[in-house]
């Protein structure tokens, strides 16, 4: 491996979750997003050398997937009305390019606030957004009716967010 293609590789590595961030944030499946990010890793090797090295990596990374974005969504004839588009590339990118320590510190936070919660809404918060089940199969796996299963998950969203700022505060 050449060494600018190490250097992809580690940049790579290194934002792996800020680039994959940004892709869930445009498409809102984790499936598709791990593919499209496969995809930008795949981009990113092939034009490595349109990257400047005195830039920042990850607005360039970021710009990058959302061109594979696009262009899935341009294959899937779902593009979202254009102004729609730019807001959720616009959004995306300003979520990622926050302070690296602050991103660190919101990380740890969330690990520290997940294992606070009771291994039911564990498991339900990794059914959901680890393994991407949703409706009445995620009801049934996590053993709750389909009725109240939104309203779980956007208090535990609030929970966790309220935790996470406690938490991000105190540092």
């Amino acid at each position: 491996m050449s060494d600018p293609s190490f250097q992809s590789f580690l940049n790579i590595t290194e934002n792996r979750s800020r680039i994959f961030a940004m892709i869930v944030a445009m498409v809102h499946d984790f499936d598709v997003a791990e593919e499209l990010f496969q995809e930008t890793v795949v981009e990113i090797l092939k034009s490595e050398d349109t990257f400047d090295p005195s830039r920042r990596f990850l607005p360039w990374a970021c710009g990058v997937a959302k061109h594979v974005v696009q262009r899935y969504w341009r294959r899937q004839k779902q593009m979202p009305t254009s102004g729609v588009n730019t807001m959720l590339a616009e959004l995306a990118m300003v979520a990622v390019e926050g302070d690296d320590e602050v991103w660190r510190g919101e990380r740890v936070a969330l690990r520290r606030c997940f294992q606070k919660l009771s291994p039911n809404m564990q498991r339900l918060l990794l059914l959901r957004y680890g393994q991407n089940i949703k409706g009445q199969n995620l009801a049934e796996q996590a053993s709750m009716r389909a009725g109240s299963i939104r309203t779980t998950l956007t208090r535990l969203r609030c929970q966790l967010r309220q935790c996470i700022h406690a938490q991000t505060v105190q540092v």
